[in-house]
């Protein structure tokens, strides 16, 4: 039995509908999130754990995996970056931002180092490499770290791994990084690539699969390190996978709410059979598909918002605002398209689901990891899948509301700009009259002009006429009084 003749769906009320679809879309968001970002706790096993796996991926579903997941273009975009500007494709190249020294166990100019990540060289006295390290905060590191390890080592008899370099006298030259992940590619790299490996550092760093998320990107990035070219097609993958990834949330989110609405319908006493509902499952999965292939730009979302993560700080603070961004230019877009072949309801409405839809995503998306992290110490693991609750709860309120006062507001102002738009083409055809009227009496005066050229031009030959024919023949007055006199005696 066909679609078209199965019965009527039975649906929950718009609220409640509206509730439910982005309490789907949120949590799936945050799954899939999870697991892309999550921690591997079997690295290097033979054998797969699905067990292990779910577990891992229930752990990472936060706003904060979903935040990194969207911003991951950020440390591609800086590995390219600093491969331009401080030539870390190799340790001879390299451009440091600063160094200090060591001598006699004491280090001079430590104040100096940044409170940020990093990835540090330590030269020993005759210029070569003796170690390669990284990280999240360099101060940190050397002042609480090598140089009180090397003070109690000292102390306990047992010398830190440095302690030659530190008391012969070193020099520690230092590259300024925006995140763990990039210093940790950038060390591993430079070990990996230094042809006498350094003679401290006894192992490859990021060799073999890692558990860690930060250190399986920071492995991603390590292996496409070498030029700058081979650093662009590493993101050039992820700018794929990307895609890949947020076309299948879509899909996924399609699927959800496709067997939601059958299950509303089968507690609602719904007569279709099982064939209809499979039937019509895979319609709406197949037209989703379609959807996505009949749209190149949405097609393209997910290399939309990789680029413009990577290239705009402000916007990765907010996970979901790229997104939104380019939704709502997209709508926008579409709108511009068809706003002369639309009626102004049919305009009306899709400018306030515009504005309605993409304003609330954007208030709360950002919401969205602030009540997560205020439920967390109350919530536990549990907080993600709350804070997804009350955000679709707040979503749906508000986009059910400004559903009775943004389309009255659109309204008035489309009216406006029509009734605007109606006396600015009053004027324009006004002034174009006027300019036919002027052209036309420029017409006129041009052939008058011309006529009276033609008149002058006669009486100048007239003129000339007479005085010719005045000079060839003198002019004989009349007598008119003798002409009267002959004239009676003649009678």
């Amino acid at each position: 039995m066909s679609q078209a003749i199965a019965p009527e769906l039975h649906q929950l009320p718009p609220l409640a509908n509206l509730i439910v679809d982005r309490a789907i879309d949120n949590t799936q968001r945050k799954l899939i999130a999870g697991f892309r970002n999550k921690d591997n706790s079997r690295p290097n096993a033979k054998t797969t754990d699905v067990g292990s796996s779910l577990e891992d991926t229930a752990k990472a579903t936060s706003a904060s995996s979903v935040m990194a997941v969207a911003n991951r273009g950020i440390a591609w975009r800086e590995m390219i970056q600093k491969s331009l500007s401080h030539g870390i494709s190799s340790l001879s190249t390299a451009q440091f931002d600063g160094e200090f020294k060591i001598k006699n166990g004491k280090a001079e100019g430590l104040d100096n180092l940044p409170e940020q990540p990093g990835v540090y060289v330590v030269y020993d006295a005759s210029g070569k490499v003796a170690y390669v390290g990284d990280s999240g905060n360099l101060k940190q590191r050397w002042r609480d770290g090598h140089m009180d390890s090397h003070r109690l080592g000292e102390k306990n008899g047992k010398p830190y791994k440095l302690a030659d370099q530190f008391e012969e006298g070193c020099t520690v030259r230092f590259i300024k990084m925006d995140s763990v992940e990039t210093a940790a590619a950038v060390e591993a790299h430079w070990i990996k690539d230094e042809a006498d490996r350094p003679s401290v550092n006894k192992r490859a760093e990021l060799k073999e699969e890692q558990g860690k998320r930060s250190n399986i990107e920071a492995k991603k990035m390590k292996d496409a390190s070498g030029s700058t070219s081979s650093l662009l097609k590493g993101a050039g993958v992820e700018l794929a996978k990307n895609m890949g990834w947020q076309n299948l949330e879509q899909l996924t989110s399609v699927m959800l709410k496709a067997l939601k609405g059958e299950l509303v319908d089968i507690l609602a006493g719904g007569k279709s059979r099982i064939s209809q509902r499979v039937e019509r499952f895979f319609h709406q999965i197949w037209a989703a598909i379609r959807a996505i292939f009949d749209a190149p730009l949405k097609l393209l979302a997910g290399i939309v918002e990789f680029i413009v993560n990577a290239f705009s700080k402000a916007i990765s603070q907010i996970y979901g605002l790229a997104r939104n961004l380019f939704d709502l230019a997209n709508g926008a877009w579409n709108l511009f398209r068809g706003a002369k072949t639309m009626s102004t309801e049919e305009l009306v409405q899709k400018v306030s689901e515009t504005i309605i839809v993409s304003g609330c995503l954007v208030i709360w998306d950002a919401l969205d990891p602030i009540i997560e992290a205020q439920l967390l110490p109350m919530l536990g693991p549990a907080a993600p899948y709350v804070s997804c609750a009350i955000t679709a709860m707040g979503f749906g309120l508000s986009s059910f509301y400004l559903q009775k006062i943004v389309p009255a507001i659109v309204d008035f102002l489309v009216a406006f700009k029509q009734g605007w738009t109606a006396a600015l083409d009053a004027k324009r055809d006004a002034c174009l009259q006027l300019i036919v009227l002027e052209e036309n009496e420029w017409k006129l005066v041009s052939e008058l002009e011309g006529h009276a050229r033609s008149t002058g031009a006669l009486i100048n030959d007239m003129q000339q006429h007479v005085q010719t024919l005045s000079a060839h023949r003198p002019v004989q007055r009349i007598d008119m009084r003798a002409l009267r006199a002959s004239r009676r005696n003649l009678s």
